[in-house]
């Protein structure tokens, strides 16, 4: 082999090696963003809009509990009442309700037994309640 023969397999065998190493990263690379696209596809956002809560909540929850500001009573599953002044919003994903909760006021402690669970500040009233621990929805209190 002649020396240029030489050099020319060495340049080809390292551009081989180069070649190998980005294809490595490249699959990595690929890798990772698919895992990120599977993070992001994970995210949950949230309904907002009354109409398209509908397709999520039963009708019964939004035609007042998402459009009026009222005192309103969702009976847990543990046997508390969370009192709400209105649904905020719902996940997309069907697990989640965003509300505004109400300030305890002179509101009563108990209802019928069951404890009534208020804002714990007057100035941080949002929460987030699992739609499934959910047993039952109700006006508090008449007009």
């Amino acid at each position: 082999m002649t020396p240029n023969e030489v050099l020319t397999l060495i340049i080809a065998t390292g551009s081989l090696l180069v070649a190998v190493v980005s294809a490595r990263f490249a699959w990595q690379s690929a890798d990772a963003s698919k895992r990120q696209l599977a993070l992001v596809e994970r995210k949950i956002g949230m309904v907002t809009d009354p109409a398209k809560m509908t397709e999520i909540l039963p009708i019964w929850y939004v035609e007042r509990m998402a459009q009026d500001t009222w005192g309103f009573g969702l009976l847990l599953a543990s046997g508390d009442i969370l009192a709400i002044e209105r649904i905020v919003g719902v996940s997309d994903d069907h697990q989640w309700m965003e509300v505004a909760l109400l300030d305890k006021g002179g509101s009563p402690d108990t209802v019928d037994g069951h404890p009534v669970l208020y804002a714990a500040l007057k100035d941080r009233r949002s929460a987030s309640v699992r739609v499934d621990r959910v047993q039952a929805a109700f006006e508090l209190w008449t007009s």
